[in-house]
């Protein structure tokens, strides 16, 4: 009986053994299978926000918040806030780092010299870096915050921009980049292609040969007797009749079906080879249609030529040098782009530079800065500050619409509800939009190195000149 518990004794515990065993095999999967993997770090590395508060710049009148456009904040400051020595109030992505000019920021404390264009980089916890421009200037908040939702909505990469008071500049700026390529930033004195608003210039170069006695606006340019007549022959009655005031006015009796001057197919011909084909083409009685018409300014182009003997840059330019301006021309090609010159970027697969400038010079050509044009107006507004550089008598004729359509006087634009009172003009060519305004004492341009094909950016154009100058 005692032999036999012994053996009992020896398998109970050789199976004790066992059982414990694969216990201690069962808590050691079980243990296996909640390990769990390391945490993957974020890739998040955004720039939420950047401000610069008053609390943080005792010089700043009050908070100044961003524009943001993709991956560019743009931001003024007020007038003597010392951009030199600002700290900034920023928020990024969770466990992201920020560094400014390469060195590693914190929000609220690290006082930084915005003057430059300035490399915000933003990078992940797994060390993914994301890169903004930070454009930073002193001037007026409300203006600028203008121009910056206007570049923004329609991808503008830079715009400059003045408005005078009494013949005095009040505000003038430039606004993002004149070559994205480099980051070279706006300035005032930048050149940019001026397409239509070359108009008015065309037209003060009439009006000056006028005032000197050289022709007179009912003069006949066709034909017998024409001021053009040895240089075209085969002339229709009809386009016998075309006088200076005519073509000046739009009321030529040609349409803009096509015009020549801005049609693919018209690339590469002189402006004679253009004229020839306007002579030929269908026209109503002169003086009895309107429609806007480029190709008139550019018979305008070779009517000055012809009066004058110069060359119509030439002219221009010595009819400027009256006013004191010397930085006006005629533009080029984007290889014979000027030092000051910003450069055009086209949208929606249009070419910037696919126009002829020497060709279309009277109608679209001229290049010039915003601080020039302010210049100009102020000599051509009828306030006596600034004296004019053509009579009072002139100006009335010049701002006077024909009978055929009231909104069009001899070049410019008039009786606009936005701007009542006052005179103006737009242009637009693949990578230029630009408008000015002249009257009641206020003056502003706008220029911009890109146009957008957005359906209401035309209008919204109009807009931002009504805005800018009601906050003036």
């Amino acid at each position: 009986m005692g032999i036999k518990n012994l053996s009992l004794d020896r398998y109970f515990y050789r199976f004790l053994s066992i059982v414990t065993i694969v216990a201690m095999m069962v808590v050691s999967c079980s243990k296996e299978t909640i390990i769990q993997p390391p945490a993957s770090k974020s890739d998040l590395n955004e720039l939420i926000s950047f401000n610069f508060l008053k609390s943080n710049n005792p010089l700043l009148i009050q908070d100044c918040y961003p524009v943001k456009s993709g991956n560019i904040f743009y931001i003024t400051v007020s007038k003597g806030a010392n951009i030199t020595s600002l700290k900034a109030q920023f928020s990024s992505s969770p466990k992201a780092t920020v560094k400014i000019g390469g060195t590693l920021q914190e929000s609220g404390v690290s006082l930084i010299d915005y003057t430059n264009t300035m490399d915000v980089v933003v990078t992940s916890e797994s060390g993914k870096s994301n890169t903004y421009k930070l454009l930073v200037q002193e001037g007026n908040i409300n203006l600028d915050r203008l121009i910056y939702t206007f570049m923004s909505r329609y991808s503008i990469p830079g715009i400059s921009y003045a408005i005078s008071k009494n013949e005095k500049i009040v505000y003038s700026s430039g606004t993002g980049f004149a070559i994205k390529e480099t980051s070279e930033r706006v300035r005032p004195d930048h050149l940019f292609r001026l397409a239509s608003i070359s108009k008015q210039f065309t037209t003060l170069c009439i009006l000056k040969l006028m005032e000197a006695g050289k022709l007179n606006l009912d003069q006949t340019v066709f034909g017998s007797g024409g001021i053009l007549e040895s240089e075209f022959s085969n002339i229709s009655q009809n386009a016998a009749k075309v006088t200076i005031r005519h073509l000046l006015s739009h009321i030529s009796g040609w349409v803009s079906n096509p015009d020549p001057m801005f049609t693919d197919s018209f690339n590469g011909q002189t402006l004679d080879q253009l004229i020839n084909y306007v002579l030929q083409s269908p026209q109503s009685a002169p003086g009895t249609v309107y429609s806007y018409y480029n190709m008139g300014f550019g018979i305008l182009g070779k009517v000055i030529e012809k009066v004058s003997g110069k060359k119509y840059e030439v002219y221009l330019k010595e009819v400027l040098a009256q006013a004191g301006i010397t930085d006006i021309h005629i533009g080029g090609d984007k290889s014979q782009r000027r030092s000051n010159e910003v450069v055009y970027y086209s949208q929606d697969g249009t070419n910037g530079y696919a126009n002829e400038m020497p060709v279309i010079a009277a109608a679209g050509g001229v290049i010039a800065s915003t601080q020039d044009m302010l210049k100009l107006l102020s000599q051509m507004d009828g306030y006596t500050t600034v004296p004019d550089i053509i009579s009072a008598q002139t100006r009335n004729i010049m701002l006077t619409p024909s009978s055929i359509n009231n909104r069009y006087a001899l070049g410019w634009m008039v009786n606009h509800s936005y701007f009542p009172g006052s005179c103006y003009h737009t242009g637009n060519l693949a990578g230029t939009a630009v408008m000015w305004v002249m009257g009641n004492g206020l003056n502003a341009v706008v220029l911009c190195n890109s146009r957008s094909y957005i359906t209401d950016f035309d209008d919204e154009l109009y807009g931002l000149l009504r805005d800018i100058l009601n906050l003036s």
